[in-house]
């Protein structure tokens, strides 16, 4: 996606909250997906299994191999998963952290809402909202008591899986092969993608992907042609906002930071859901397209 000028399209992708509405709420919080649900078909969250076996949605820092970091996050040393939920519970967030897009002002005001949910609780609001959960399964251990849980709340329709670590979603698949009627999977994963092999469709396909999920700067058109002609549906995932100042600063300097006009871009690939971590722009773009009069979100 290098040279970012867009090419106006009529594709309307889905829009996914990517953490909730991370730049109006603390991310991974109740109170910011329940926004998010506001104008997002799905929202993507992020779960951990602690070592109580308690289920938790958190995003924190480190890495793919080495994730929850707290220290940026919480200002202590350590991983969520040295925690037990109540411990967990217990934590307060950095309102300083830059990664925390809604800035220290919301976080401050709204620091009574602001506590790491179970994925029971995040799981009951959308069942009351209605959204799509994308589970990002991002500890170890996590395939099997998600499934488990989520197949108590009869919400097995509701909700999606995804991991960078693909033996997870092959997991899910080996644990769930049920088919639809029309011999579509019911239960949907996502193959993640950071950089992208020439055989990423080949190994989404050996681990049972019904998605595949690339990194925005990533998405082409061809790639989302050979997606979707293997059978596949598409989505782009935003970086979180350190990342996404970082590309916009040095990388791609003809479009804002996630703006109408990089939306167009990637909306330009023809791929069928977009990540974003601000989906009220996303959402008002798409209206605009369709209802050109329309007044646009505005949170309250």
């Amino acid at each position: 996606m290098v040279g970012l000028n867009a090419v106006y399209t009529n594709q309307q992708p889905k829009v996914v909250g990517h953490r909730g509405s991370l730049y109006h709420s603390l991310e991974n919080t109740r109170h910011s997906i329940r926004l998010a649900a506001e104008h997002c078909s799905e929202v993507e969250i992020d779960v951990f299994l602690l070592k109580c076996g308690a289920l938790i949605v958190f995003h924190g820092g480190g890495n793919d191999k080495n994730p929850g970091c707290l220290k940026d996050y919480c200002n202590i040393n350590g991983s969520i998963l040295d925690l037990t939920y109540e411990q967990a519970r217990k934590l307060k967030f950095n309102p300083h952290h830059q990664e925390f897009g809604c800035g220290p002002a919301i976080i401050e005001e709204l620091q009574h809402e602001y506590y790491i949910p179970t994925l029971e609780e995040v799981l009951r609001d959308a069942e009351q909202t209605g959204v799509t959960i994308k589970v990002e399964l991002k500890g170890p251990g996590t395939a099997e008591p998600v499934l488990e849980l989520v197949e108590k709340l009869g919400m097995v329709d509701q909700v999606h899986y995804s991991s960078f670590e693909h033996s997870r979603i092959m997991k899910v698949r080996q644990l769930r092969p049920e088919l639809n009627p029309d011999g579509s999977h019911r239960y949907k994963t996502g193959a993640l993608f950071d950089e992208v092999p020439e055989d990423f469709v080949e190994q989404a396909l050996k681990v049972g992907a019904t998605e595949v999920h690339l990194k925005y700067s990533t998405c082409t058109k061809e790639r989302v042609c050979r997606i979707h002609d293997a059978g596949m549906d598409s989505m782009i995932w935003m970086r979180g906002p350190i990342g996404m100042q970082y590309d916009v600063t040095h990388r791609f300097q003809d479009v804002g930071n996630e703006d109408e006009s990089m939306y167009r871009t990637i909306m330009a690939t023809g791929v069928k859901a977009m990540c974003v971590n601000k989906p009220d722009v996303l959402a008002n773009l798409l209206m605009k397209q369709v209802q050109p009069n329309k007044h646009e979100y505005v949170y309250y």
